[in-house]
């Protein structure tokens, strides 16, 4: 297998706790559009899906319009958030330690472009990456694997060369497609046991278990 030459992560749920934005923009769409409020384990669970299918189940609405007018609402009030946001224990060592090794690192993510970036900005890591690419900047939402391509390719790496990191289905499929390694972390929103069936090379329980597979 080729050396190891860039990372890829996605962002929520790998490396940024993202639950209270996601949690208080979505009820807050439902809020003003009179619908009732949705608890935050089923608006957690619906974090696999992209945004417009999520706003879809959690408003039951199937009609394209106001699927996309949910999200365009969800995305306005979510931009307002970026200060719920937090890295998870761990992972600012992790990407530090990356970068001291000379790999560019990229995030592609379901999310907004726009936000993910304001988020690594607020967090203080948006130096960090060549790279920071959301469901806008793609050709598709993962699970379809040209994000990732995409970030290889910003990288100026091959894709058999990258490790890409995630916590769900669509970040494995993805990365499977684009060729390329994949990693699970068990830490965001899916249980160790449900991650185990998905199809990952491999699970790590902590982010600086990553760097085994980094050699």
């Amino acid at each position: 297998m080729p050396r190891i030459a860039a990372v890829i992560y996605d962002h929520d749920g790998t490396l940024v706790d993202s639950l209270a934005v996601v949690v208080e923009a979505t009820n807050t769409v439902l809020r003003a559009r009179g619908l009732a409020e949705r608890p935050a384990t089923e608006i957690v669970k619906g974090m696999a899906l992209a945004t417009i299918p999520r706003m879809g189940m959690h408003a039951q609405v199937t009609d394209p319009k106001v699927l996309a007018q949910l999200a365009d609402e969800f995305y306005v009030v979510m931009h307002r958030l970026p200060h719920l946001c937090r890295l998870y224990a761990g992972v600012p060592d992790l990407i530090a330690e990356v970068a001291a090794r000379g790999l560019p690192q990229a995030l592609v993510s379901n999310n907004s472009g726009t936000f993910i970036r304001a988020a690594m900005e607020y967090l203080g890591f948006a130096r960090s990456f060549t790279v920071m690419l959301g469901e806008d900047d793609c050709p598709a939402p993962k699970p379809d694997h040209r994000g990732a391509l995409l970030a290889a390719a910003r990288c100026g790496v091959a894709p058999e060369s990258c490790l890409f990191v995630g916590d769900s289905p669509a970040d494995c499929a993805a990365a499977q497609g684009a060729g390329m390694r994949v990693i699970g972390v068990t830490w965001g929103i899916h249980e160790r046991t449900e991650m185990a069936a998905m199809g990952f090379d491999a699970l790590i329980d902590e982010p600086r278990e990553l760097l085994s597979y980094l050699q």
